[in-house]
Formats: structure tokens, sequence, C-alpha cells
């Protein structure tokens, strides 16, 4: 089974068919300012190759960064190869989430990074280490990759969290700044739509597939 679960919460961390902002909202300058491209190396945007942490969020500041060594190598590997991902489409708000998503050129990275670390990629495994995530989330860690795009002409948007497990989604969402979030949802939105999905990377990266979760 997976090792990698999305939670879905548009604006805050993922969306599944689009975020509505009410009218009158400028909301595409906020979104393209934090944007902005931050520290990058070939193939490794946002990677800062002379640290463990890495930049998995439009927000650079150090609070924000991922620490690589509280993460086993699978899940290291994956967030790695999340600093590619993009939209498939310029319909990503009003298209299907794993259509939305170029997530094959993720799992080319993460072949190429696997075969750089001479790491065997096993799904098993994967499932194990899910279960042990249960046991070693932090308030802080297990966000693999977050990311949203800019509101199309009709306000809609998308926006993804790619976590090590359902459980480090549930703690993610559980702090104060998160609660804050959701009580100004029904201000901030006309129409809001939140999935989970689970995502199944197979033996050798061969394949990988989308479930509820």
């Amino acid at each position: 089974m997976a090792t990698a679960a999305i939670q879905r919460r548009p604006g805050v961390d993922e969306k599944f068919h689009g975020i509505t902002p009410n009218a009158g909202q400028n909301v595409t300058d906020a979104v393209e300012q934090a944007l902005e491209p931050v520290q990058s190396l070939p193939g490794l945007p946002g990677h800062d190759a002379s640290t463990h942490w890495l930049s998995v969020s439009p927000y650079p500041e150090p609070e924000h960064l991922l620490d690589l060594q509280s993460l086993g190598t699978p899940c290291r590997l994956l967030a790695l190869a999340l600093t590619t991902l993009a939209p498939a489409t310029a319909e990503y708000a009003i298209t299907k989430y794993q259509d939305a998503i170029d997530w094959s050129s993720v799992m080319s990275r993460l072949r190429s990074l696997a075969h750089r670390d001479d790491y065997t990629w096993t799904r098993d495994l994967l499932f194990k280490l899910d279960k042990l995530s249960h046991v070693e989330a932090t308030q802080s860690g297990g966000l693999l990759k977050y990311w949203y795009g800019v509101p199309d002409g009709d306000r809609r948007n998308l926006a993804t969290c790619v976590w090590r497990s359902k459980q480090d989604a549930i703690n993610g969402g559980t702090g104060p700044w998160h609660r804050q979030a959701r009580a100004i949802i029904p201000k901030m939105y006309e129409e809001i739509d939140v999935r989970g999905v689970r995502l199944t990377i197979d033996d050798g990266v061969s394949s990988w597939s989308f479930a509820p979760y």
C-alpha cells in the first residue's frame, strides 16, 4: 500500500474541484507573489543542497521548511521528487486531481533519485513505514509538498498537500492557525470541495494510482 497521503482543503491544504473566492477579492496578486521562486538548484527547485532543509511550499521562511533528516529514505526521495510538481493543464481547477497534476514528471524524477541513491523502491516497505509514521509524526513533520495555483477567470483554483501519512495530515490540521483558517472559510469562499486520496507507488516506481482515503 502507499505511504504518501494527500489531504484536500482549498486555499489552505488541497482543493479537488476548485476554489471560488468571493467576488471583488484580489487574490491573484497575493497568489502570484507567493509562487515566486525561492532558492533552487537544477532538477531540485527549492532545495539548498548544503543543508538538510527543503522548501516544500510557496513560503520560503525557515519555519516552513521540511527537515529531510526527519524522514526515512522513501519519503525523503519522494519529497525531493515533489519539487518538480506542476500542473498538467491550465484547467487544473476543474480537472480530476490525478489528471490536474503532472505526476509523470514527479515519478520520473523519483525513479532517477532512487537510482542515484541505489535505492530499491518497495511498495510493501512503504506500507510498513506508513504505520510507523503514526508513532514518529511530529507537529512540523510529514508535509512533503504544498502547492497551489492561480485562480482562473471564474475564480476557481486548485491547492494540494502531499503528506507522509494520513495521521500527519490530521496532526497538521489541529493547530491554532488551521482552526482560524477553517473559521474564515465561509467568508472567503463561495464554494469549497475538500477530499483526501491515497497515493500508491508500485515497486520500482513502475506505476502509481490514487484511491479515496
